[in-house]
Formats: C-alpha cells, structure tokens, sequence
C-alpha cells in the first residue's frame, strides 16, 4: 500500500516525530511519501498517485486535508494525534499509529461529508461545524493565549460564554421551514457529531450523509446546558437537535465562526446558507468489535 502521508510535526505538543510514524508505518507495511503541512506543497502533493492520503495531526489538520483533497475516491486515514480530535472520535477512530495502520483496509469506509457555508463575504468548505454564539466567543477569546489543556479549558470557557449569553437576534430556517423563536443563545451547524473542545453536539449515528445536524440552545436551557458542559454526553444533551439538508441563517451582532476560525465580517445584517458540497471523502474506519 502507497500512502501519500499528510503530517502536522506540531500536533500534540510535538510528540509525534516523523521519524516516529515513518518506521510504524513502515511495520504496517505502508509506504510513504512524506509532506510536512508547515513546509511543503501540500495541495501538489495531493495530487501524486497514491493508494491512500494519511492525515497526521490534530481536526485542523484533518481539516485542511479532506478540504483540499481533489479525488475523493482516494480514501482518507485518520491519525489523531491532537487534543480533541473531533473528526476521529466521531469516526470512532482511536488507537496508536501501529495499531490503527495495521488494521487499515481500503474497502472498509463510512462518508465523511464536506460542508459548504455561502455568505455575503464568500464560500467556505468545513468539516466540524459553523456556529453562532458560545462557542465563536470561545474561540476569539482563547485565539492569543497559550494553549495548555485545551479540552477542559474549552469546556470551562465554553460555560463561561453561557453563562453569559444574551440571545441572539438570529432567523434560522430549515429545508425552507423557519424554525421559531427569539430566545436563541447558540445555533451550531453541524457535520460531524463531536466540535469545539470535544462536545457531542449530535448523537453519534444520527446524521446521514449528504445532511447537516443543527443544534440550538434556547434561554431556557441555559442552565441545564451549563450542567451539561461539565461533563458532556451525547444522549444526555438538553438542548433541541435537527436534521436538515439545507440551512439558512440571518443575524446582526453575533460572531459567526466555521471550524475554528472566527471570519471577519462587516456590521450589520447578515446572511449565510450552508449544504452539504459534492461527493463524501471515504474515511477508513476500525473494524468492528
């Protein structure tokens, strides 16, 4: 097997050397063409033959990957080796790298989903989620600090933001129904089930490929969602969770974030509609127990 071997050196504190992965991959029997995300021409180097893409790092990492993946019928191994890795545990994708090498097989799969978000200020692919309020609070604020747990501080700042949520002035509207009320403190677009510091927004298995997950938390809700962000379980989730191929969104003065990327936007209204965009990138997954 010829893997094409996608590596963020500093993902996870640099505790995974590419001297490292090279010889477990090697004891895989997988054989690589090596790129350094920080230096080489990635996109180029996607597009040389290979029989698999390998991305080693943290969700930006994977991220940045499948985005620019121009076959997706070249299947796409995950090696999360970052702090939340939000794209893996939604694929159930945990293990080390011998481990996860060795059980690849490029015929089992599942649809890893790229979203598209269009607004006033331009179209951008995403593979976590696009969100307004607690979480793209979250994100600008904790942007210029030094990063240490990022879970658990995420999380606990995450409860801070929720706490002091005012609702947003946001019409959300679903395959073309528009979904009530003026008490919203958070919307979240979902495309995977896990975002932000490891919070399973949707329950795992509910999602079906070409469809977005919508969570949204109302005023009324602010408290049991606080409880919830302490320890957070999927099936325990207090808020309201939708299911939609098409999501429209309107506001005024609320940061609007896609990934972990707050975008920069003018004041005043604004409109954004994300879908799902084109053919599934093919995630290899761990066999089932």
């Amino acid at each position: 097997m010829f893997a094409t071997l996608c590596h963020n050196p500093d993902a996870g504190a640099g505790s995974h050397s590419k001297t490292e992965l090279l010889a477990a991959l090697k004891q895989a029997n997988v054989e690589v063409h090596y790129c350094d995300m920080d230096r080489d021409d990635f996109p180029r180097m996607l597009r040389e033959p290979a029989d698999l893409i390998v991305a080693a790092g943290g969700d930006g990492t994977v991220a940045k990957v499948a985005r620019a993946m121009p076959d997706r019928n070249v299947p796409l191994a995950i090696l999360p080796l970052g702090s939340a890795n939000n794209i893996a545990r939604s694929f159930k994708i945990a293990g080390s790298v011998l481990e996860l090498a060795k059980g690849w097989d490029l015929e089992r799969w599942a649809p890893f989903d790229i979203g598209l978000v269009t607004g006033s200020w331009g179209q951008r692919r995403f593979v976590e989620a696009v969100g307004l309020g607690p979480i793209p609070e979250m994100i600008e604020k904790k942007s210029n600090e030094v990063k240490t747990d990022k879970v658990s501080n995420g999380r606990a700042a995450v409860q801070d933001e929720m706490a002091e949520a005012d609702a947003i002035d946001v019409e959300l509207i679903v395959d073309g129904k528009r979904i009530p009320g003026d008490d919203m403190l958070g919307v979240e677009i979902l495309n995977v089930p896990y975002t932000g510091p490891r919070l399973p927004l949707l329950e795992p298995g509910t999602k079906p490929s070409g469809m977005l997950g919508i969570a949204i938390v109302r005023r009324a809700e602010r408290a049991a969602t606080i409880a919830w962000l302490k320890s957070p379980r999927s099936g325990r989730a207090p808020f309201s969770r939708l299911i939609g191929r098409k999501v429209e969104i309107s506001w005024i003065d609320a940061r609007l974030r896609v990934d972990d990327d707050v975008v920069d936007l003018p004041p005043g209204q604004q409109r954004a509609a994300a879908a799902i965009e084109g053919p599934a990138v093919k995630v290899l997954t761990p066999k089932s127990d």
